[in-house]
């Protein structure tokens, strides 16, 4: 009887390939999820955490035909830890909860006041977390109230929110995305402290909970993103208005696109739109005190003109370039104000810029850094370029 011998080495290309071909050993279908988008996490009087989860329905996105259903379910449930919260969740939702696709985390006033490192290390540990969600702060309702609210145009509320911050980002630059990345990184590095956007609930809930509130031309009940909340380590302290929002985007080159107006001379405003904005800070040392220099550049076009100037005069457009660095300039020092005097919070940064450019005087002051930050000298410069001015040099509206 005649036999085969094979080569080892071709066993051991089919011992190789038996291993790469194991299949998916962990997998889970898609009808045994429930994927989470939203978490909402709060503190109770009693000081348990609670947390609420916003879950996609998916027969409701995938259909084309409307129903009663809503889009989102919402699961709340309460724990010591929130290991525990998580696990007990499994008592109100059918599914498993998959995280993974999570898109935003909603914290409650209780918890930002009280320190966010504890609920962000949970987050940032368990591997079934990505690092791309948005943290923000829940402003003037209850954590749970928020994620129930049905919001119009999209169906899924985390996304609204979501892409309300990235647009108002980009063209408005009074709020900021955050990551869990870099909240993480501003609070554990001790010449920076965090910021987060926060969300309000305007209108009355009851109503935002029934589909019926989408059903309208301007929803009675919506969600909207307001101002930037100011920590202090991992601490909420206060928050900063429109206008101070703006200045802290301007003076870290955070600002892609804005408007600026200002009041002309004899009556009306002119509205400049920034498209091109670019910040640099750079530290140095006076008489043994910290010292940072803020540079401003920025380029935009006319906007809107109601009053009356001739912009085909280089003096009219000079002057407009002048009155636009001078708003950028206040709402600066609006922040700075705020910021060093109210809540001596380094939320611009400053402690880094001086551990970069003088490192030998940082570590000199790094652990009174924040004595010494609340009477840095800060100087604020800015640099406006009006490139375009319309179809029209004159008012439309006034007489040439």
């Amino acid at each position: 009887m005649k036999t085969y011998n094979f080569p080892f080495r071709k066993l051991l290309f089919i011992f190789i390939c038996l291993l790469l071909l194991t299949g998916c050993w962990n997998s889970r279908e898609l009808d045994e999820l429930g994927i989470v988008v939203t978490l909402g996490i709060d503190k109770t009087e009693e000081g348990e955490y609670i947390l609420s989860v916003q879950v996609i329905n998916p027969s409701e996105i995938a259909t084309d035909a409307p129903t009663t259903r809503p889009p989102v379910s919402t699961y709340s449930t309460t724990g010591r830890t929130l290991f525990e919260a998580f696990r007990r969740l499994t008592t109100q939702s059918p599914r498993k909860v998959y995280l993974s696709q999570l898109r935003l985390v909603v914290l409650g006033t209780a918890v930002a006041e009280e320190g966010v490192m504890p609920v962000l290390d949970l987050l940032y540990r368990d591997h079934e977390f990505r690092t791309s969600f948005y943290v923000t702060v829940a402003k003037n309702a209850p954590v749970e109230s928020m994620l129930s609210i049905i919001t119009p145009y999209e169906k899924i509320p985390a996304n609204k929110i979501m892409n309300s911050i990235e647009s108002a980002e980009q063209h408005w630059a009074a709020t900021k995305g955050v990551s869990i990345d870099k909240v993480i990184s501003s609070i554990r590095n001790p010449g920076e402290d965090p910021v987060m956007s926060g969300v309000i609930l305007i209108g009355e809930e009851d109503i935002g909970t029934n589909i019926n509130n989408v059903e309208n031309v301007d929803s009675p009940t919506k969600l909207e993103i307001d101002e930037l909340g100011v920590f202090k380590g991992d601490k909420l302290t206060g928050w900063l208005n429109e206008k101070e929002s703006q200045g802290l985007n301007f003076a870290t080159g955070n600002v892609q696109s804005t408007v600026v107006t200002h009041p002309c001379e004899d009556e009306g405003t002119l509205s400049v739109e920034l498209l091109r904005t670019s910040a640099d800070m750079k530290g140095k040392i006076k008489n043994d005190q910290p010292v940072i220099d803020i540079k401003v550049e920025a380029e935009g076009n006319v906007g809107e003109v109601d009053c009356r100037v001739d912009l085909s005069k280089p003096e009219a457009l000079e002057k407009i370039n002048k009155e636009a660095e001078k708003k950028i300039i206040e709402s600066i020092q609006a922040t700075l104000a705020k910021a060093q005097q109210e809540y001596g919070s380094d939320i611009f940064g400053f402690g880094g810029v001086i551990h970069r450019d003088h490192p030998k005087y940082w570590k000199k002051v790094e652990k009174e850094w924040d004595s010494y930050y609340q009477d840095v000298e800060v100087n604020i410069d800015a640099n406006v370029k009006i490139r375009r001015k319309g179809n029209s040099t004159q008012p439309i509206n006034k007489e040439s």
